[in-house]
């Protein structure tokens, strides 16, 4: 992360980003930001909580995980450095997380209450627009997923993972991948050695 970014803050770059301008009040939002060191390993929050937060990742990588009645772990999506992540279902719905998210390398994440970005929103049209482009984009890749998921191999999903995260698929376990993929950890295996070939 550059010296001005790290001053800045990687949430009000992000919004900045998705806005295509300077937003106005963005002292207010650093000042209500944490900065958060998660281990790898540690959760920042399980299923069942109330975390009326907004998170973008500045450093490292999260897996937001769903886990069967069975315990069996399922992987949603897995989030890197500028990414960001919220629970709808408390955002929106007002009920509880339904899902988990895990750090898989010590990671730093910016932590802020969806509330002021709300008023923010409220107060200022630029601060409309940096969250309707955050949505957008959000939208986006939840239905490239969904596509993927419904129309293609298993084979293909490899390689169009390796294609869009090419960062993240250096970096996570083969197990992690495969709970991404909706594979087993042997079929993916057998899916590298025949793509490998």
């Amino acid at each position: 992360m550059t010296e001005a970014l790290q001053e800045k803050g990687q949430l009000l770059w992000l919004m900045e980003q998705a806005a295509g301008c300077a937003l106005p009040a963005g002292a207010q939002l650093q000042q209500a930001v944490s900065l958060r060191k998660i281990q790898k390993g540690q959760q920042v929050f399980a299923a069942g909580e109330w975390q009326p937060y907004v998170y973008v990742v500045r450093k490292g990588i999260f897996k937001l995980t769903y886990l069967s009645e069975s315990g069996q772990e399922w992987i949603k999506s897995f989030i890197g450095e500028a990414g960001f992540f919220a629970c709808p279902n408390v955002l929106i719905s007002g009920l509880k997380t339904d899902f988990f998210v895990t750090a898989i390398e010590d990671s730093q994440i910016e932590q802020v209450d969806y509330a002021l970005l709300k008023n923010l929103a409220e107060m200022h049209p630029e601060w409309q627009k940096a969250i309707r482009g955050l949505l957008e984009s959000h939208i986006v890749r939840k239905e490239q997923r969904e596509r993927e998921l419904l129309t293609m191999t298993p084979d293909a999903r490899y390689l169009s993972f390796l294609q869009h995260y090419p960062e993240i698929a250096a970096r996570v376990q083969l197990r992690d991948l495969a709970h991404y993929l909706g594979v087993t950890p042997e079929a993916l295996s057998r899916i590298r050695k025949r793509l490998h070939r």
